[in-house]
């Protein structure tokens, strides 16, 4: 298959056929970015129709990389995965057992040749939250503390779990528990849950006083919410 490359944007593959009528630009997850070709189309028509659409391309391409992330698509060899402390690299191996190499921030993670593709999603699920629970006790102790100071909260036990059901809680006692898959979420987002869990401290249901309170420390906390509905709890 014909390739062309965009500057800023890399390979985009070519198909042509004999029922493609216009041109159009396609993309999956796990499989990248393609242009449908008719036959008649010069390469040059091509990379002109690609250079105008360069904008929409690197703005999908962006959603579908944290699309990729976050349902697991990514999770293959040749896949850099970047967390909030890291950048996880998949590579292959010929040891018989995976390993891993840390240099600096970067983390190759590598997976025997023989292990075959759904089980390297799962090899590197699993390591992927081992990351994510060495780098939430690195990094969300202080963000809460920073927020509880800021504002006037008062919690008791900071706790971090690998939970399925929810970013965060916050139970009778004052005692938060953090998910620590929150270390693939941009910073404001992280924030927001770590206020919406303090604002618990105060207001333990989701009454009109407990958004009274989050809006009075998040005033943006609305377009947060629904920011952090574009992600899921799984790894």
């Amino acid at each position: 298959m014909d390739v062309i490359e965009i500057p800023g944007i890399g390979e985009i593959k070519v198909r042509r056929s004999a029922n493609i009528k216009y041109l159009r630009i396609r993309m999956a997850p796990g499989r990248g970015v393609w242009v449908s070709v008719p036959y008649g189309v010069s390469r040059k028509q091509t990379e002109k129709f690609l250079n105008d659409s360069r904008e929409w391309i690197l703005q999908n391409c962006k959603d579908m990389k944290v699309y990729e992330q976050d349902t697991g698509v990514g999770l293959r060899i040749g896949a850099e995965i970047k967390t909030k402390l890291h950048i996880l690299k998949i590579e292959e191996t010929e040891e018989e057992k995976p390993f891993y190499r840390i240099e600096k921030e970067v983390i190759a993670l590598f997976v025997p040749k023989k292990v075959v593709f759904d089980r390297v999603e799962k090899v590197v699920q699993q390591f992927l939250l081992e990351i994510y629970a060495l780098e939430a006790r690195q990094y969300l102790p202080q963000r809460v503390r920073f927020y509880a100071a800021k504002y006037g909260f008062k919690f008791g036990k900071l706790t971090f779990r690998n939970n399925i059901s929810n970013w965060g809680s916050c139970s009778f006692e004052n005692n938060i528990s953090l998910n620590i898959k929150l270390m693939k979420l941009p910073d404001e987002l992280i924030d927001y849950v770590i206020l919406h869990e303090l604002c618990h401290t105060k207001e333990k249901n989701h009454s009109a006083a407990f958004w009274k309170t989050v809006k009075s420390v998040c005033p943006d906390y609305a377009l947060l919410r629904a920011g952090l509905r574009k992600y899921n709890t799984r790894v």
